[in-house]
């Protein structure tokens, strides 16, 4: 079923409409060595920023995508929003946070739970008006 097609209501053949699964974060398991590897770096980042050594928004966007390889969600969502908001630009941060966001919203959705998912919408919202703001800096 194509886009026009929805948008128009009209059903679509049997053969192509197909139940997408959630959006979720293909998060692989770690095995013992990887996970104590990947807690080990997250301290040193937080002892990096304690010292304000490196670029602060590039070490929050590191410990972001570590904290998602571990399973801590909410971790690397504050993480990733931290460096999105020290150093403002289309990247790694932005990409992250769009996925977490949904990934949050589909939990939301899937429990039922309506204070939650207007939460993440709104935090969906937020991060497209950054992204307006981005383009508006940049063009």
């Amino acid at each position: 079923m194509g886009f026009l097609d929805r948008l128009l209501g009209r059903p679509g053949s049997p053969s192509t409409t197909t139940t997408k699964p959630t959006p979720e974060l293909d998060v692989t398991e770690l095995d013992d060595a990887e996970r104590e590897a990947a807690t080990s770096r997250v301290a040193e980042i937080q002892q990096s920023l304690a010292a304000g050594e490196g670029e602060s928004w590039e070490l929050h966007q590191e410990a972001g995508i570590l904290h998602e390889r571990l399973g801590d969600l909410d971790a690397a969502i504050t993480e990733h929003e931290t460096a999105l908001a020290e150093h403002t630009q289309y990247g790694e941060s932005y990409n992250r946070l769009m996925t977490l966001y949904n990934t949050k919203l589909s939990q939301s959705s899937a429990a039922g739970d309506g204070e939650g998912i207007n939460a993440w919408m709104s935090k969906i919202d937020e991060l497209l008006a950054t992204s307006k703001r981005i383009m508006r800096e940049n063009y």
